[in-house]
């Protein structure tokens, strides 16, 4: 009787120190949890989800520079099979980003302020994207993420936010007309302040998902080792 007297006020005892909870959560708590009650979840240890666009990205508006390899199928719609790329991404806070694919073949893009290069087996160029506003806001749309640009993310794209256990999915679809027909959709996944996919659809109905390996979000570079690891494939800045 002593042993069920003790329990009982062990029970009480937890639940007075537990939140008001409604009819359908005591129920859940007697039937499942110790003692007869069931933490919340963040006290349980559940991963927080950001609560808007701006929480997901105020962890990147922090970053100095980044560095992450990625592995990139892409799914044309005439092809059977799909095209694979690796290589790895560079960033350098506030407006160097450098993608550049290893194998199968070698290719670099590299996005600086106001300018935007590529690098392939014809050689290195300069192209002026700025003039045409979809292909600049294209080009630059990971940069924003990288850099945490809420602003210029909400002014090109409506933005769906999903979470799961601390895993947010951002949903992009082009707000201009101009954009939406070079490209239907843009979802980015990740955790805080680091990608883990990017998948893009384009105007043709074609299909590309990136995933990003393990960042290291310490690197420090110099623009000549950018310029050093933008032109050579072998170059390891």
């Amino acid at each position: 009787m002593g042993k069920l007297l003790n329990s009982s006020s062990a029970r009480a005892s937890a639940l007075s120190a537990m939140p008001r909870l409604n009819r359908r959560q005591c129920l859940a708590a007697a039937l499942l949890g110790p003692l007869g009650v069931t933490l919340p979840a963040e006290a349980a240890g559940e991963p927080h989800c950001p609560a808007s666009v701006g929480e997901v990205l105020q962890p990147f508006s922090k970053l100095v520079g980044l560095k992450v390899d990625f592995f990139e199928e892409k799914r044309i719609l005439l092809l059977k099979k799909p095209l694979v790329n690796r290589g790895t991404v560079v960033f350098m806070a506030p407006g160097n980003l450098v993608r550049r694919i290893d194998s199968p073949t070698a290719s670099a893009v590299w996005i600086r302020p106001g300018q935007f290069w590529v690098r392939d087996r014809s050689g290195e160029r300069k192209l002026d994207v700025a003039r045409w506003g979809p292909a600049n806001v294209l080009v630059n749309s990971f940069l924003y993420v990288l850099r945490g640009d809420v602003d210029a993310l909400n002014k090109h794209y409506r933005i769906v936010l999903s979470c799961n256990w601390g895993a947010w999915k951002l949903d992009l679809t082009p707000r201009a007309p101009e954009l939406a027909k070079i490209i239907r959709s843009l979802s980015i996944t990740g955790h805080p302040g680091a990608p883990e996919t990017l998948e893009l659809v384009d105007g043709s109905g074609d299909t590309s998902l990136t995933r990003f390996g393990k960042p290291d979000n310490q690197v420090r570079y110099t623009e000549a080792q950018l310029k050093r690891f933008f032109s050579s494939p072998a170059a390891k800045p």
